[in-house]
């Protein structure tokens, strides 16, 4: 699906979910990798089932994103030697 699908899709019974990553120098010369997640529900029953997906589904998204933060920063760390 290409972007201009994605903005357009609006079909009752789904959610969209868009991820993105920011990254920001700070002063002491690191630079900081932030990941945020927004999640589009088309209408009202499919907001209640991502309600109860996430339920279940919320330690395990939170484990995955720290994972792959921490590999990042172990990849970058590794191949930036100071």
């Amino acid at each position: 699906m290409g972007v201009s699908e994605f903005r357009t899709f609006n079909r009752p019974g789904y959610a969209k979910a868009a991820w993105n990553f920011s990254l920001s120098e700070q002063e002491d010369g690191t630079t900081r990798l932030v990941t945020q997640t927004r999640v589009l529900c088309l209408d009202e029953a499919s907001r209640r089932r991502l309600r109860l997906y996430w339920v279940f589904i919320r330690p395990f998204s939170g484990l995955i994103r720290r994972e792959m933060l921490r590999s990042i920063k172990s990849i970058t760390e590794d191949s930036n030697p100071e």
